[in-house]
């Protein structure tokens, strides 16, 4: 009797667990937050994901392996996620890279903050590592968002509505200097983002790039970390990603300004440590952790646990079934 238990019980448990790990989300004033079990995180508004935040890298002569090169396929160990942190580790490996990596998001009462570290397990050889911001285009044609630079500056950049075959890059959107992006959604809603760290204290390489030219249907916004980039084994780098959801404009200008702290810490020779605990100390853990115990599990987490129910007892019942026949 036992014997015949087991099997259906490990199924229906992983299958729960396996449903309910897409379904950890935070809510930031209409907008959800939620993680892939890689890491990669996504933002939804208005039953729409908006922005899909994504590390990304290619090999000698650009070789694009899904293995390697994108991040939610890398291989997954770990994925765990709490009321106000998440984390993740895992590795990747193909014939240019065998990589560990780590990331932790803290998860703030108004903004959220990523640590990625990679670590070389072996030599590897990179033709580039970004972190990309990507926007459909069927939302976001014709849209404006401002670009972010470490003097201060903000550029405004039109996503063009037409692809133009042959160019990739976006005009008005190619910098040396970029630590992040202002992301309108409607009206005062949107996010601010931004790409850290003490390697990159002056910034980074950015633009906006045009994904239709490889087939794609998003706008990556970029960020570039290093081009011909040899890692070798024991190498580790790490990038810190801030992202601020606003509802009104006092909230884009307390992300903004968070945002030009952090550059002016990095510019003035501050660590990376020191960035990330002023970042952390300003969005209010404690607070964030009171408020969503109070709140209840979100609405998209309930409706994927009634999912996972109703797939488990499905599956019972077709494993029951066939078992009588």
């Amino acid at each position: 009797m036992g014997s015949r238990k087991l099997p259906l019980y490990l199924l229906a448990a992983t299958t729960l667990a396996a449903l309910l790990s897409f379904a950890q989300t935070i809510e930031y004033d209409g907008v959800e937050v939620f993680f892939s079990t890689k890491g990669v995180v996504n933002v939804r508004h208005e039953g729409f994901t908006k922005t899909t935040g994504i590390f990304k890298t290619w090999g000698p002569n650009w070789q694009w392996i899904g293995a390697c090169s994108w991040q939610d396929d890398w291989v997954s160990l770990k994925a765990s996620m709490g009321d106000i942190d998440a984390s993740f580790e895992g590795a990747f490996q193909c014939d240019f890279a065998k990589v560990s990596w780590r990331e932790r998001a803290w998860l703030g009462l108004d903004s959220f903050l990523i640590e990625l570290n990679l670590t070389a397990d072996a030599d590897s050889s990179f033709a580039g590592m970004a972190w990309d911001f990507d926007l459909p285009i069927s939302l976001f044609a014709g849209k404006r968002v401002t670009l972010l630079l470490s003097n201060g500056t903000q550029v405004s950049v039109k996503l063009r509505e037409e692809h133009i075959p042959g160019t990739w890059v976006i005009n008005g959107s190619a910098y040396p200097n970029g630590v992040g992006w202002v992301i309108p959604y409607d009206g005062d809603r949107g996010l601010v983002v931004a790409v850290l760290g003490d390697t990159w204290p002056n910034g980074l390489s950015v633009h906006a790039e045009d994904n239709r030219q490889w087939g794609g249907n998003t706008y990556s916004l970029r960020s570039w970390l290093f081009f011909n980039f040899q890692m070798p084994k024991g190498v580790i780098v790490r990038l810190l990603v801030y992202v601020h959801p606003y509802s009104s404009r006092g909230e884009l200008e307390v992300g903004l300004s968070r945002v030009r702290e952090a550059v002016r810490m990095l510019q003035g020779g501050e660590s990376s440590d020191a960035v990330k605990s002023f970042l952390v100390s300003a969005m209010n853990l404690e607070e964030a952790a009171a408020a969503r115990k109070a709140r209840g599990p979100p609405l998209m987490l309930v409706v994927y646990a009634a999912i996972a129910v109703v797939a488990v007892a499905v599956i019972a019942f077709a494993l029951l079934k066939r078992r009588r026949s």
